[in-house]
C-alpha cells in the first residue's frame, strides 16, 4: 500500500525546488553570485528558463495533485535514502526561509555595520553553500521513491 507524504514534506519539497532553482535572499545577492562564479548576460538565461518552468510545474503537480509523492515504503538502502532525504529537505527549507530572513534580521539585530557590508557577504555566501543540502535531499528522496516502485514491483516468486 502506498504511504502518503505528510503535508510539511509537501511544503518543504515546493521550497527546496524552488530555491534550487531561483535563489532568493540573501544567497541569490549579487556578490554572493560572483563569488559562486554566476556570469552575467543572456547564455544563464537560457538555461534557467526551462529549468525553472519545470521546477514550477513539478511544484504545481505537488500542490495540486494528491499522491505525487506517495510511494510504497522501501526497504533496506531505500529506507535509509528516504529517512536521509527528508531530513535533508527539511533542513534546505529551513536555509531557504534563514535566506529570506537573514537580511532583515541582520539589519535589525546587529548594532554596527561595516561599510562594506562584508557581513553580509560571509552569511549569503554560507547560506547560498548550505541550500545545496536541499537539492541533495530531493535527489535521495526522488531515488528513494523509485527503489521503492522497483521494489514493489519485482516478483517474490519467479516461476
Amino acid at each position: 500500500m502506498k504511504a502518503a507524504a505528510p503535508v510539511s514534506l509537501k511544503w518543504a519539497y515546493c521550497l527546496v525546488l524552488l530555491f534550487a532553482v531561483l535563489p532568493l535572499g540573501l544567497a541569490g545577492s549579487s556578490w554572493v553570485a560572483l563569488a559562486r562564479g554566476g556570469i552575467g548576460g543572456a547564455v544563464p538565461l537560457l538555461g534557467i528558463v526551462p529549468m525553472l518552468v519545470l521546477a514550477l510545474y513539478r511544484i504545481y503537480l505537488v500542490a495540486r495533485v494528491p499522491g505525487t509523492l506517495s510511494s510504497y515504503p522501501p526497504a533496506g538502502v531505500g529506507r535509509a535514502l528516504r529517512a536521509l532525504g527528508a531530513f535533508a529537505i527539511y533542513l534546505g527549507a529551513i536555509v531557504s526561509i534563514a535566506s529570506m530572513v537573514a537580511g532583515p534580521l541582520m539589519r535589525a539585530l546587529m548594532k554596527s555595520h561595516t561599510e562594506s557590508g562584508a557581513e553580509y557577504f560571509v552569511v549569503g555566501l554560507y547560506l547560498s553553500m548550505f541550500g545545496g543540502i536541499g537539492t541533495l535531499g530531493l535527489l535521495c528522496y526522488e531515488l528513494s521513491r523509485l527503489v521503492a516502485f522497483e521494489q514493489n514491483a519485482a516478483p517474490t516468486n519467479p516461476s
